[in-house]
């Protein structure tokens, strides 16, 4: 277990050479000396790499290790009489027959991605302590092995069996990639290439050794993209962590997924004033299998709200809405949740220039992620829930951002709409995990 700090990076500038220290979840490279901006994508996830020491002239190798964080929600179904054993952070939701207990926690971890059971299983506090280069930025500095383990579903599958598994987890604004450390092979030993030491293989180094040389090895580099708006040409700005570019000249918004820009919808619920902040918020036309859940009408049925059903709500679609950026477990949670059960925003402008726009830092497929998390904390009869749950299906049939404003005071953010608050210590926070 490492201890939720992101990692640097050492890159240069694409264009000038300069020298520039990244933050691990930086998704845009500036370079202070060209003015240069350009974004970093990968087709699948990012690859970092461990610098050796230097003075090694034999074969360096580089052993795979996924590194993976973010939030966890576990869904625990438990007889009342058992009692309270949550932690301050849980979120519980009681019922007169059983209690559904809604547990979450931060994890960050890394472990090795390579059939080896002589290897070491982590690379502890390294990735922290030393600033790392991106894959493929030094063509000549070894050999990378390929990784075992080479999507998010095995991944996810593995950290589980590792942890013990759980009876309903699900991961939301998780981060995953690939750190490699170097070896290098002398004198019938294995040693560290950072350290220059032997590691203990229990006397089979040969064996680890033949392992090494017949892996096969992994090719792979960052891309770079100039920032310019695909549809007017004028530059994009955005927070160096920003996975959605907003254009200030054609109001468009531009997510860069494999390696092109694809276009975003996004609507403004507009509001007067110049001390207006907007929020992005995802709102989701979710599909569910064995459930009737179409209308806000039968929102209002399945999780019992306090409101008649009009004729009006009948002819409502029913949205799920998720923070498009990250927070603490507890809130993002509190605020998937209150948004959801409130009535969908009316009078969204489609063309609206706001300006102070908090950047978007969570997916819309991760935020496909809480749908059924936020199913779970609304729905009101709680008998058999595990059973239903288990039971359903969510397929997207829709998505886009709607920008929320909330008017920023000493402490919190207050929703000019709904009335509802955000600490802005908590909103700061979210960079951070």
């Amino acid at each position: 277990m490492v201890n939720g700090s992101n990692f640097q990076i050492e890159q240069q500038c694409p264009q000038c050479g300069a020298p520039i220290i990244l933050d691990e979840a930086d998704r845009i490279l500036s370079c202070k000396f060209c003015r240069t901006r350009v974004y970093l994508a990968a087709e699948d996830y990012f690859r970092f790499y461990i610098p050796p020491a230097e003075g090694i002239s034999e074969t360096i190798y580089f052993i795979p290790y996924w590194r993976i964080k973010g939030l966890s929600y576990t869904i625990k179904e438990k007889d009342m009489d058992k009692g309270h054993q949550g932690t301050l952070l849980s979120y519980h939701i009681a019922s007169s027959i059983r209690e559904i207990e809604i547990s979450n926690k931060y994890f960050d971890i890394n472990f090795l991605s390579f059939n080896s059971k002589l290897l070491p299983h982590s690379l502890g506090l390294r990735p922290q302590a030393m600033k790392l280069k991106f894959v493929g930025s030094n063509e000549k500095e070894g050999k990378f092995l390929r990784s075992s383990n080479t999507s998010r579903e095995t991944v996810i599958k593995d950290y589980q069996a590792r942890t013990g598994g759980t009876h309903k987890e699900i991961f939301i604004g998780e981060s995953a990639s690939v750190i490699y450390s170097p070896v290098y092979c002398s004198n019938g030993r294995i040693y560290d290439a950072v350290l220059k030491i032997p590691l203990d293989l229990q006397t089979k180094d040969m064996e680890v050794e033949q392992s090494l040389i017949s892996a096969p090895d992994e090719k792979w580099h960052v891309d770079f993209f100039p920032l310019l708006c695909p549809n007017c040409g004028a530059d994009l700005p955005g927070e160096k962590d920003a996975l959605i570019l907003f254009c200030d000249n054609c109001h468009s918004a531009w997510n860069l997924s494999n390696k092109y820009f694809t276009k975003v919808k996004f609507s403004a619920w507009q509001e007067q004033g110049d001390d207006i902040t907007y929020l992005p918020f995802w709102q989701l036309k979710v599909k569910i299998t064995n459930l009737q859940l179409e209308t806000y009408a039968d929102l209002i049925k399945i999780a019992n709200l306090p409101k008649a059903s009009t004729e009006e709500w009948q002819k409502t679609p029913f949205y799920f809405f998720v923070p498009a950026f990250k927070l603490n477990p507890a809130l993002f949670l509190r605020w998937c949740r209150q948004l959801t059960a409130a009535p969908p925003p009316r009078d969204l402008t489609a063309d609206f220039p706001a300006k102070k726009i908090h950047q978007v830092t969570l997916p819309v497929n991760e935020a496909l992620e809480s749908s059924l998390l936020t199913l779970s904390s609304l729905i009101a009869d709680k008998r058999n829930l595990a059973e239903l749950l288990s039971s359903l299906d969510f397929t997207l049939e829709d998505s886009s951002l709607i920008l929320h404003p909330f008017k920023i005071s000493a402490r919190e953010l207050v929703h000019t709409k709904l009335g509802f608050t955000m600490d802005c210590a908590a909103l700061n926070m979210g960079a951070f995990l």
